[in-house]
């Protein structure tokens, strides 16, 4: 493993966190005011199976890609709490 792994994977772990939450917000909205059903359900199917499979590939990699990943997933968790007004 190279030393650049970890950080790929915090870079990519950022990105994925980011996606994730904005997703649990669309969602919410969507059932909130009455939106898709469908597109609701597609949208966790999605989220779920990218944040997965991006921890699953980062822990083939090693701890440290695990860890780095993880770490930047709640990094990313963090910005979207503080955009959606969560982390007050």
């Amino acid at each position: 493993m190279s030393q650049l792994s970890p950080i790929l994977f915090l870079a990519l772990g950022f990105a994925v966190g980011l996606a994730h939450f904005a997703a649990i917000a669309r969602e919410a909205d969507l059932v909130t005011h009455g939106g898709s059903a469908s597109r609701a359900i597609l949208l966790r199917l999605g989220r779920l199976a990218v944040t997965i499979l991006v921890l699953v590939i980062a822990s083939r990699q090693g701890w440290p890609a695990l860890l780095a990943a993880t770490a930047g997933f709640m990094g990313g968790r963090q910005i979207m709490l503080h955009r959606f007004g969560g982390a007050r």
